[in-house]
């Protein structure tokens, strides 16, 4: 049942981790200094992406969701799925424009994945 919860809670938190990721190329677009450089960080990313983001992100997706069903390896997993749910949702609430109460109900499931990755943590822990 753990590594249930543990797959569906990697499958809900890929769209928060992708808007935090978006948030966080925006910004550092925002911060460029001119057309040129402009261009160069999009196209720099750009690149990245497209020959090792896709990939790389995939399989550490893929490794995350495994490792919840191998019963040494569930409690780290938690830990990281949690860490990565809560990062995302910092990301997108301190970044966003408005804070609004909209946006906190966009991002309850995110808030509940780092929530039921924490009592899976702490379970686990209390198993060993």
């Amino acid at each position: 049942m753990k590594a249930l919860f543990h797959t569906i809670g990697a499958v809900v938190v890929l769209p928060y981790v992708a808007l935090a990721l978006f948030f966080l190329f925006i910004g550092e677009l925002a911060r460029t200094k001119g057309l040129f450089a402009l261009v160069d960080v999009a196209l720099f990313h750009a690149n990245w992406f497209a020959l090792w983001g896709i990939y790389a992100g995939a399989i550490l997706w893929i490794c995350l969701v495994a490792t919840g069903f191998v019963p040494r390896l569930q409690r780290a997993s938690s830990l990281c799925l949690g860490l990565l749910a809560a990062a995302s949702f910092i990301v997108v609430f301190l970044l966003s424009s408005t804070r609004s109460a909209g946006e906190v109900i966009v991002l309850l499931p995110c808030v509940a994945v780092a929530a039921t990755s924490a009592w899976l943590f702490l379970s686990a822990g209390s198993r060993q």
